[in-house]
């Protein structure tokens, strides 16, 4: 069968991410202590510049420690921990960079900044993450402003290169992620799209089963395979009997749902790796690889009990005339179907809900 589109409910990745995080943690907390570890803490002139770095560590590791215990705590609450936790040091980390930009310039935790860009499409939806990085940096412009405004008032000298350098950079990092986002969202739909018109290019739109056009896709593959190896190869027509009465005592529409129970009983019915198509009308078409003769028939005959077994509301069963022919050296997918409708004619000449073999 044609693929067809798939729409996930959940967040596949997640237990990914969970594995990411339960390895990476421990490193950041690492790093971050020792970070702190290095710091001369009573020459540092703020809370932030002594004591972030260890908070962080703590935080981390509590959030670690959430990861070992799924059934108390749940991963995106830990996740959500994770990134509010890095957006939050990041806005503290400019606002105290900006205050001391004149005398020590860029700060190289600023190389760090532009990762609660990228954690957002992790932790988010691509709009709200979209949402969440314009706020962030929104966070960013105003702590800037609060940082730089009173001592530009004072007439004190601004570091301009080093600000436009920090500014500029993160709203490029912010675009970028953007546009890469927005890159891939269109490369699935894109996808989606090409799967949905294969889908009803080779399915048939009342019964959902294979298409005219898919089982003959489908019978030159097979019987390539069945030249290469030399494994049987069995197809089976199959026309609902008396179909033309049905129509004309209860209209069309009552047809239409017959045919789209023949096809479910049938599905319901056939082994893995059988294909079941609508050859046209109240026609199907059963490709059976890995079939012997006997075993097709065997198949059929148990189809044709089915049929009978599961009627339709108050409709009179509904059977079927069958007909089996097996591929032989140098078949052609032509020849193959004309010996299993020549099949097929007879058992409906002989009164039908028959099974007859070529």
């Amino acid at each position: 069968m044609p693929p067809q589109p798939i729409l996930e409910l959940e967040d596949s990745t997640a237990p990914l991410r969970a594995r990411a995080y339960f390895y990476i943690l421990p490193v950041v907390v690492w790093a971050a202590l020792f970070a702190w570890f290095q710091l001369d803490i009573p020459s540092e002139e703020t809370f932030y510049e002594k004591y972030s770095l260890l908070i962080m560590a703590v935080w981390l590791g509590l959030c670690w420690l959430g990861l070992l215990l799924p059934r108390w705590v749940r991963f995106h609450t830990v996740e959500r921990g994770v990134f509010w936790s890095t957006a939050l040091l990041m806005v503290f980390n400019v606002y105290y960079n900006l205050l001391a930009v004149n005398s020590e310039g860029l700060w190289n935790s600023s190389l760090w900044i532009a990762v609660v860009f990228v954690m957002a499409y992790f932790v988010f939806a691509p709009r709200q993450a979209w949402l969440v990085s314009l706020g962030i940096f929104a966070a960013f412009v105003i702590v800037g402003l609060l940082a730089l405004v009173p001592p530009s008032l004072r007439g004190m000298p601004l570091d301009q290169n080093a600000v436009v350098q920090l500014y500029v950079s993160q709203l490029c990092y912010l675009i970028l992620f953007r546009l890469l986002v927005l890159s891939k969202e269109h490369s699935l739909r894109v996808r989606l799209e090409a799967a949905k018109l294969y889908g009803l290019a080779h399915t048939d739109p009342l019964t959902n089963v294979a298409n005219r056009r898919s089982i003959m896709e489908a019978l030159y593959q097979a019987l390539e395979q069945n030249r290469q190896t030399g494994q049987p190869l069995s197809l089976a027509l199959l026309d609902l009997d008396r179909f033309k009465q049905i129509n004309d005592q209860y209209g069309h529409e009552m047809g239409d749902k017959a045919l789209v129970h023949t096809a479910q009983v049938l599905k319901q019915n056939l082994r893995p790796g059988d294909l079941l198509g609508r050859w046209g009308g109240e026609e199907f078409v059963l490709l059976l690889p890995n079939t012997s003769l006997q075993e097709a028939r065997q198949l059929c005959e148990h189809l044709q009990q089915k049929l009978i077994e599961n009627p339709l509301d108050n409709l009179r069963p509904v059977s079927a005339s069958f007909g089996i022919a097996t591929a032989t050296p140098g078949d052609t997918p032509d020849y193959l179907i004309s010996r299993a409708d020549t099949a097929m004619y007879l058992s409906k000449q002989a009164g039908g809900n028959r099974v007859e073999v070529a």
